[in-house]
């Protein structure tokens, strides 16, 4: 058989190209090496129009979210499906890294199971185009003055070890027990890597390596902001910053805080996409933080500082009132005293006026009407007041009279309880308890509340009695609704009434109702419970009910309406056809709003790029199967555009640099291209987000994905095909005399590439300097990007002269 020509030679040929056949071999080799390095740069362009849309559903896949019941609160709450490191170093991995993986997948399917050149180099090229240029320009794109660290540490430790781990494992493969042989297993472990990988990071994000595994299972879900939200999730979230900051905020300044400080973080498809669109004049994506002119405040008077200097101000004031407002007394007890006691400024005198009031008790024939002055001392904080009760002999009903208080000077004292009631009786029993309101409704205000809960003492009151009392569950839950409070009421001879405080917990409830019981039960000194109350003889119970106030569900309308607004400029998919084609059809999506006018350059790749962007125009919108359909349907469109970029390529660097130079192309162009929107998201990224995860944090995970998703499933898929299938005539004529084939003769998958082998030991070797390199930024500058100026200008241009090493390493060994 003879052998086959080059693809730019006679009748060689790759996949589709040369679309001319053995004439376009003929042309002028400068016009080719033009149209071909033309064409190469429209598929990139192409690629990367595809890449928009896949971007968009995986962003549509990931962003699932389930209700699930909380364990800690019992309360239904709403969790995303996807855990957002499984999620980055799988679909959004294969998103940002897909031209490469399929150009090696494709390849070696298409070409019999033979390992060609170009899928190799390309992911070794990739992986050294992201890591040494991509993080130069992110340590140069940080404004002066400032820095980026890594926020995730123990994930970015395990993604960086296995970047490395990666390429030695690659050249063990390469240059180990069989030299240009992939074993089956070998080819199955590359693979298995890819798993492992995928688990030990999720296992790290969990806090299992950190040691804190109990406090991430049981902290609280983080609320975001979302266009899934409902109307009770945005209640709580707006309850929340009213109590971390001012529950006498406005409107305006709730809905800016929330964008601040609840906004989803900014997810690695969000900035590719933007970049992408911004490349292709496409339709603009803003995220939910960016300032909107609907939001911006304006400082007035009279608002919540104002308020906030006019509570503190009436804690200087002295507060005198009595401590119960309801009292028996027996006629026999001949002198009543009734304590009034002072609160609040204690380091002023001040002074109350007193005075008895007839009721169906009568002054002179009931009780002797007294009336004067309590003056209090500095730190003085109780006085008495002494009424004398008249003892007949005259069989009476219960009868009262009242005692008030009046200011003396209300400049500096305030009166709290100042009117109680004092009922004379001639029974001597202790009396019966009950709760003076067995449902209590309390609406939920923007802080927590306490509610007094009182029990009247009934049919008599001598002795000292007491009662214990507690809260239990219903539908409020304690600590998570209101705080679970137990204790003993103590009444003393004489006193009817006594309260205690139950703190209602403001969540934020827009549609729901809860409540909780209070009991009281364990009376002492004689005293009984009301038969006719619920709870019968042995307690009593009253219910606490917390729902939403009238004010706070207009509030959270008022808000989710303006919020609404910026959802629709943030969504990266379109929800149908018609207005995928729009999107299509007109310069930057046709969108109104967009802030500035689309310019000369913004219509000028708006035109370069409308044949591919009504082609990809026909996948199915992202809205469909959540994002399956779509997902699916652009990975395809990816692979045949990823087909044509490798015949392109392959007859680029034929025409360049000679017959089987096709790993110098790969490592030069073919990553480069495919790496550009990777290159100005992660730029965007890392000037935006306050930490360094979503620009270089990625690169690490993407890069070993590359090998054991991109290398591992093809390589085992292959292998185990030539284990079992055996060499055919062209695998004998290629292989058998080779001295390394030798053991292998019944069929083996062949890497033989000496270039291949070389430059993933140069990337090695760069790799582990350049992750040194940031981990003494971190140490020495604050962070792995930005920091002292000169120090970031001399990191980037010592990372881009790792990146030329390798290439013209490679370039110089593959001659």
């Amino acid at each position: 058989m003879a052998e086959e020509d080059p693809i730019c030679v006679g009748d060689g040929s790759g996949l589709w190209l040369p679309l001319f056949g053995r004439d376009e071999n003929q042309w002028d080799n400068t016009l080719r090496v033009f149209l071909y390095l033309f064409g190469l740069a429209y598929c990139f362009m192409g690629v990367a129009v595809v890449a928009d849309v896949f971007m968009s559903a995986i962003e549509k896949v990931t962003s699932k979210k389930r209700r699930v019941m909380h364990r800690k609160t019992g309360k239904m709450v709403t969790m995303m499906v996807w855990n957002p490191t499984v999620a980055n170093l799988t679909l959004m991995a294969l998103g940002s890294s897909a031209p490469e993986i399929l150009l090696n997948v494709i390849f070696i399917f298409a070409d019999g199971y033979f390992q060609e050149g170009l899928g190799p180099s390309t992911i070794v090229g990739s992986a050294a185009f992201n890591l040494f240029c991509i993080s130069a320009v992110c340590v140069v794109a940080i404004p002066p003055g400032q820095s980026r660290t890594i926020k995730e540490l123990p994930v970015y430790c395990v993604t960086a070890f296995f970047s490395v781990f990666a390429y030695l494992w690659l050249l063990f493969i390469l240059m180990g027990t069989s030299p240009n042989i992939v074993e089956v297993w070998e080819g199955v472990l590359t693979f298995l890597f890819f798993p492992l990988l995928v688990t030990l990071a999720f296992i790290a994000d969990r806090g299992y390596f950190t040691g804190r595994p109990a406090e991430v299972e049981e902290k609280e879900p983080v609320i975001t902001v979302n266009s899934e939200m409902t109307k009770q999730e945005l209640a709580a979230l707006e309850t929340k910053i009213r109590k971390e900051h001012d529950e006498e905020l406005t409107d305006a300044e709730v809905l800016r805080l929330i964008e601040l400080e609840h906004q989803a973080p900014t997810s690695r498809a969000q900035y590719r996409v933007r970049a992408i669109r911004k490349m292709t004049g496409g339709r603009r994506v803003e995220t939910c933080n960016t300032v909107d002119p609907l939001y911006n405040v304006v400082p007035t008077n009279g608002t919540s500082d104002d308020r906030k200097k006019s509570k503190q101000g009436a804690k200087q004031f002295a507060l005198v009132e009595f401590v119960a407002t309801n009292y028996t007394v027996l006629e026999s007890v001949r002198t009543f005293i009734l304590p009034v006691r002072r609160r609040g400024n204690l380091d002023i005198a001040c002074s109350v006026i007193y005075k008895t009031k007839e009721g169906t008790a009568k002054a002179s024939t009931d009780y002797k009407h007294v009336e004067g002055t309590l003056d209090f001392g500095p730190g003085e904080t109780q006085k008495f007041i002494e009424v004398p009760i008249v003892d007949d002999v005259n069989y009476e009903t219960e009868e009262d009279f009242f005692v008030e208080l009046h200011l003396v000077d209300n400049s500096t004292t305030m009166l709290g309880d100042s009117f109680a009631t004092v009922v004379i009786i001639d029974d001597d029993k202790p009396g019966v308890l009950s709760f003076d309101k067995t449902d209590i409704e309390v609406p939920e205000a923007t802080d927590d509340v306490s509610v007094s809960v009182k029990v009247n003492r009934i049919g008599g009151g001598s002795g000292r009695i007491t009662c214990k009392f507690y809260c239990e569950d219903d539908s409020a839950i304690a600590d998570f609704d209101y705080v679970k409070t137990s204790g003993e009421l103590v009444f003393e001879p004489g006193q009817m009434s006594a309260s205690f405080e139950v703190m209602v917990k403001a969540k934020g409830r827009y549609e729901s109702s809860e409540r909780f019981r209070v009991v009281i039960n364990e009376a002492t000194g004689g005293a009984k419970f009301d038969h006719a109350t619920d709870g019968g003889t042995d307690r009593c119970i009253s219910y606490i009910t917390i729902t939403p106030s009238k004010e706070g569900r207009e509030r959270v309308d008022r808000m989710m309406s303006k919020l609404h607004v910026n959802w629709g400029k943030a969504a990266l998919g379109q929800a149908n056809w018609v207005d995928q084609f729009k999107a299509a059809i007109y310069v930057n999506g046709g969108d109104a709003d967009a802030d500035s006018q689309p310019g000369t350059l913004d219509y000028t790749l708006h035109l370069m790029n409308l044949p591919w962007k009504l082609l990809c125009a026909c996948i199915p919108p992202p809205d469909f199967c959540d994002g399956w359909v779509c997902f699916c349907a652009s990975l395809a469109f990816i692979g045949v555009v990823t087909a044509i970029i490798g015949d392109l390529a392959g007859l680029l660097g034929c025409c360049l640099f000679g017959p089987g130079s096709d790993g110098i192309t790969a490592i030069t162009f073919v990553a480069c291209g495919t790496s550009l929107p990777d290159t100005f998201a992660s730029k965007t990224a890392a000037q935006q987000d306050p930490y360094a995860d979503a620009s270089i944090g990625n690169i690490t995970g993407s890069n070993s994905v590359n090998v054991f998703l991109g290398l591992g499933l093809p390589w085992m898929i292959a292998a185990i095909y030539w284990a079992a299938a055996g060499p055919n005539e062209k695998w004998i004529r290629l292989y058998w005399d080779k001295e390394w084939a030798r053991d292998f003769r019944g069929g083996a998958l062949v890497v033989e590439d000496p270039g291949l082998a070389n430059s993933v030991a140069t990337f090695s070797a760069c790799a582990i300097v350049c992750m040194a390199t940031l981990l003494l930024r971190r140490k020495k500058c604050d962070g792995e990007l930005g920091g002292p100026r000169h120090l970031a200008i001399l990191t980037a241009v010592f990372f881009v002269c790792l990146w030329i090493v390798f290439v013209v390493t490679y370039v110089a060994l593959a001659k």
